[in-house]
C-alpha cells in the first residue's frame, strides 16, 4: 500500500468507518515518536498509521498509509496507555471536512513497540515522505521564520 497524503488517507478511513459493521471495535492510539507523532487507527482487521510533525501550534503536516492487519494481538497492544480524548478535523481537497472524536489511548511506549516491533519496514518510508514535506513547506520563507520560531519555542519547553 503506497503512502498517502492525509486527506486522501481520512477520505478512505472515513468510507472504511461508515461500511464497518463493528463500529465499537475500532481503536486509536497515539505516541511520540522522536519530533513526530505517530497515530494508529485500527478497525476491521485494518491498521493504519499516520506520522505527523507539528509545524505550528495546532497544526500538523502529516502523511499516512494502511500498514498492517489488525489482529488481536495489535488490539492488546493498542489498549495499553492512558484514555484521552481524540479530535480531528481533516479537510478533503475541495470537499467537506472530515471530523473524528471520540476516545483513545496514548502511550509513547505502545506505539514504539509498534513501529519497531511489527512495522518496522514501513517506519522509513513514512518518515522519509514526511521528511520530504516539510521540507517543502519549509522553502517558504515566511513559513521557515514560523516553524523555526515554533521549535525553538518547543526546545525552550523541554529545557
Amino acid at each position: 500500500m503506497a503512502i498517502k497524503s492525509i486527506s486522501s488517507l481520512m477520505g478512505n478511513l472515513k468510507g472504511s468507518y461508515d461500511k464497518s459493521k463493528n463500529k465499537s471495535g475500532w481503536r486509536v492510539l497515539s505516541g511520540m515518536n522522536r519530533n513526530y507523532h505517530d497515530t494508529f487507527i485500527g478497525g476491521d482487521r485494518k491498521l493504519w498509521q499516520i506520522k505527523s510533525e507539528e509545524v505550528k501550534p495546532g497544526e500538523f503536516v502529516a502523511v499516512g498509509m494502511k500498514v498492517s492487519r489488525f489482529d488481536e494481538d495489535l488490539e492488546k497492544i493498542m489498549k495499553n496507555g492512558s484514555p484521552v480524548p481524540f479530535g480531528t478535523v481533516t479537510p478533503l481537497d475541495n470537499k467537506i471536512s472530515v471530523i473524528m472524536a471520540g476516545m483513545q489511548t496514548y502511550s509513547s511506549d505502545s506505539s514504539n513497540l509498534l513501529c519497531k516491533e511489527h512495522l518496522s519496514s514501513k517506519q522509513a518510508e513514512l518518515e522519509q515522505k514526511l521528511n520530504a514535506q516539510v521540507d517543502q513547506m519549509m522553502e517558504d520563507p515566511a513559513f521557515r521564520r514560523k516553524y523555526r520560531e515554533h521549535k525553538d519555542r518547543l526546545q525552550r519547553a523541554y529545557l
